[in-house]
């Protein structure tokens, strides 16, 4: 409702005023009265009207200077002024002041009521305005910080030139331009998967936006389930420093959640963007150590390389197969990713030191990631006989195991088929968890805190991933989805059902009806009552 405050020194005037038109019925809600403007403004203040109805000539504070302090304090707020003196300064001073409408006493109720309709109108539009205006721009942050992300992958794949970078970074105002580069990839989740939903990811997330916020020598990218990735800039003398600095606040904000879990992995500093690749490659490495060394750590490129040199005291027997079989590997195939297979590869086999040089040893290896495979596999629902067409059976090994090249490649091979399956179920389950979300949101449009976040969590998605995989399979974006649901809803009641607009507006989520007049029309080129007038043809499909 549009809220209006009177200001008006006559008491029988005020009092008319206030008694003679029925507020409600027309959309207006009377939020107060007094008889000057020294006692209005602070009441003013506090209920903060729409429309400030007010006289020109009274005590303490005249209609003009209180209509003056309002505007300055409510840049929003619309002023009729009523006079009984048709004089032309007050005229000029009042149209100065932004009034909306000047009128002259005597005005009857009807006379007063469809001023106020006409006033009501505009600011309708201009609320309406603002309010799409914000969710227009919600929608495009949304799609701009998604652009923004994928800026990473771009950044280490070394496939543009450096102008092309740099005006990619220009398009999200990122300076990209640095005497040295830094890498620092880095994971924290506290569920079970970076993918499902936690509050503990979500808070963690926006600290970590919120400590970034305004910082030029670091720029952090959100990979969803592969975690995040920071490009680090800065001088040659001051790089060691850095990635220390921002190593120990991510470690300092990871360990702010008692349940949480992380592990990093850092690059080697290069002076060019076009060589980041290389410190993308270290910092890989380090970063897959994850699946073989304790969490809650950050390992340096340098440090991953003397652990793969230290295999003096690594020996057949000291291999403890069994955990190499039931750990690693299976945690791999469910948390990593095709582009990592290559690093997590050489670390594997990297770990079993020079043992690796023997026929017995690789042999050892490779069957148990086989069996690591077919068993991760069957438990993802496919049938024995798809498992051993896709993946043959032990005696395909035989061959792979003659030489460290050939083992290496079959490793990576079936590791990457296995991950390919994994996403093709994910595909199925991402179907379930949108069908799931649909589903939700047919029973919940009706509320208006219903957002992103409230969905996310009842299909146990993280908000960023759900984002991503709703925009991607249903070619929407979920604010437009729910939109969409909204307004065809509001169709269904407005063509079956005699409820007034605003009852409609506030049945399907919108608690302000103006805002729900407006997005209708924006939506379906017609006004809902002209809709319901018999325009249901004319509406934009």
């Amino acid at each position: 409702m549009v809220k209006i405050f009177l200001a008006e020194d006559e008491k029988i005037v005020r009092e008319g005023i206030k008694n003679g038109i029925a507020w409600e019925k027309y959309g207006f809600e009377f939020a107060g009265e007094a008889p000057d403007g020294e006692l209005a403004y602070p009441m003013i203040l506090k209920s903060k009207p729409d429309i400030l109805l007010t006289d020109i000539r009274m005590p303490f504070m005249d209609g003009l200077e209180l209509a003056e302090l309002a505007k300055r304090a409510l840049p929003d707020i619309h002023i009729m002024f009523f006079s009984g003196y048709d004089d032309f300064e007050y005229a000029k001073r009042a149209i100065k002041i932004g009034a909306a409408d000047y009128l002259l006493k005597p005005v009857s109720s009807s006379q007063l009521l469809e001023a106020l309709e006409r006033m009501s109108e505009t600011i309708m539009q201009e609320k309406s305005e603002k309010g799409y205006k914000q969710e227009f721009l919600k929608q495009q942050e949304e799609r701009k910080q998604m652009d923004r992300d994928r800026l990473f992958d771009i950044i280490v794949s070394g496939k543009l030139s450096l102008p092309e970078l740099l005006r990619k970074g220009q398009e999200h105002n990122l300076s990209l331009s640095a005497p040295m580069y830094n890498l620092i990839l880095f994971q924290a989740k506290g569920a079970e998967s970076q993918e499902q939903y936690s509050d503990e990811n979500v808070l963690f997330d926006k600290r970590l936006k919120d400590e970034l916020e305004g910082r030029t020598d670091i720029i952090g990218f959100n990979r969803l389930s592969e975690g995040y990735g920071f490009l680090i800039m800065g001088e040659e003398s001051d790089m060691e420093r850095k990635v220390a600095y921002y190593s120990e606040l991510l470690i300092r904000l990871a360990e702010s959640f008692p349940e949480m879990e992380y592990f990093g992995g850092t690059g080697t500093p290069v002076c060019r963007l076009s060589e980041i690749r290389t410190s993308f490659k270290a910092a890989s490495r380090a970063y897959a150590c994850r699946y073989m060394l304790d969490r809650n750590q950050i390992l340096t490129a340098e440090a991953a390389v003397r652990i793969h040199n230290d295999t003096g005291s690594i020996s057949l027997e000291g291999i403890d197969i069994t955990k190499l079989s039931r750990d690693i590997i299976p945690n791999f195939l469910k948390n990593g990713s095709v582009p990592e297979v290559k690093y997590f590869v050489e670390e594997y086999m990297e770990a079993c030191g020079n043992n690796i040089n023997s026929l017995i040893f690789r042999q050892y290896i490779l069957m148990d990631v086989y069996l690591a495979v077919i068993g991760f596999v069957s438990q993802l629902g496919f049938e024995p006989e798809q498992v051993l067409k896709e993946f043959g059976d032990a005696k395909t090994l035989q061959p792979c195991v003659n030489s460290m090249d050939s083992a290496v490649k079959y490793t990576r091979d079936i590791l990457t088929k296995a991950i390919g399956f994994r996403t093709t179920c994910s595909q199925k389950k991402y179907r379930l968890v949108l069908e799931k979300a649909v589903d939700y949101i047919a029973a919940h449009y009706q509320d208006e805190d219903i957002s992103l976040n409230a969905v996310a969590s009842a299909v146990n998605i993280s908000p960023n991933h759900f984002s991503t995989i709703f925009s991607q399979e249903m070619e929407i974006t979920f604010v437009e989805y729910l939109t969409k649901v909204r307004m065809d809803a509001a169709r269904e009641l407005l063509m079956k059902t005699d409820l007034r607009t605003s009852e409609i507006g506030y049945q399907v989520g919108y608690k302000d009806p103006h805002y729900f007049s407006y997005l209708f029309k924006k939506i379906h080129g017609i006004t809902p009552k002209a809709f319901r007038s018999g325009g249901e043809n004319e509406v934009q499909k």
